[in-house]
């Protein structure tokens, strides 16, 4: 298998000048639907329906170059969702939430204390804090580091620019987001996937994937349980999946079987 197709498609197009772009499209959900809608907003297995929340075009994104020092823009460089532009706040998400400090925590770890400084990562404006010493901070200075103060530094303008987005502070919409809405479940989507969005080929290459995925001496508790989970997504699927796996009992699928790890048989093994 060629691991790096992907890869060198992209560099060779970007390199031709057939630059790949990609339209970028918000919903937005107003504040008072989010703790009584009819599922989990910030559930992140599942999507809003566009007939609720319709697609907002937002922008475009275009690559247009290649990077030409692999070490310094690519293996260097650091996102995370803790990078917010005004206006954009975070949501109760809880794995939004873990993310937005262990993303910069690896980085630190991984790239130095002064990650945010590399060209890669840095804004293109320079940034002005009343951060002083520490971690980052190698700009000598000698104003006050408080605001406001009488030196005539800036300091936020709340009245006008507002306060910076949250949520309710109070916890009320981050319980409310964590217990059963009228159909919070996790088959309704999956189904809708399965039947509306794929067509005829998408379905079989699915039921193909999955039936040789549970070759290879998958244990027969665990093949029940995958069998009652597709049943319940899609049961025209659940069943085609089941006369797969059955029809190819004691086969291998050696791709599959490359793939797997210790910690995978050791699963396999206890189930």
């Amino acid at each position: 298998a060629d691991t790096d197709y992907h890869t060198r498609d992209l560099f060779e197009h970007i390199r031709e000048g057939d630059f790949p772009s990609w339209t970028l499209h918000v919903q937005v959900m107003p504040y008072k639907d989010a703790p009584g809608y009819r599922f989990n907003p910030f559930d992140l297995t599942k999507v809003w329906p566009h007939g609720d929340y319709p697609l907002i075009p937002v922008g475009r994104m275009t690559l247009d170059r290649n990077p030409t020092d692999n070490h310094a823009e690519i293996e260097q460089a650091a996102f995370a969702p803790a990078n917010m532009v005004p206006g954009i706040g975070p949501s109760p998400d809880r794995m939004l939430l873990a993310r937005l400090f262990s993303y910069p925590d690896a980085q630190r770890y991984r790239i130095g204390a002064n990650y945010q400084q590399l060209p890669v990562n840095a804004p293109v404006v320079d940034v002005h804090s009343y951060s002083k010493d520490g971690q980052m901070a190698y700009r000598k200075k000698s104003d006050p580091v408080y605001a406001p103060n009488s030196k005539g530094g800036p300091a936020a303008d709340t009245e006008r620019f507002g306060t910076p987005p949250s949520w309710q502070t109070d916890g009320a919409i981050t319980r409310s987001a964590y217990v059963d809405h009228a159909e919070d479940d996790n088959w309704t989507q999956p189904g809708t996937l399965v039947r509306d969005v794929m067509d005829d080929a998408a379905r079989d290459r699915l039921v193909d994937n999955v039936v040789d995925h549970l070759l290879n001496e998958v244990t027969e508790p665990v093949l029940k349980r995958a069998f009652e989970y597709w049943s319940n997504i899609d049961k025209t699927t659940g069943e085609r999946i089941e006369r797969g796996v059955r029809a190819k009992a004691g086969e291998k699928d050696f791709k599959a079987a490359e793939q797997s790890n210790p910690a995978r048989q050791s699963m396999q093994g206890k189930a």
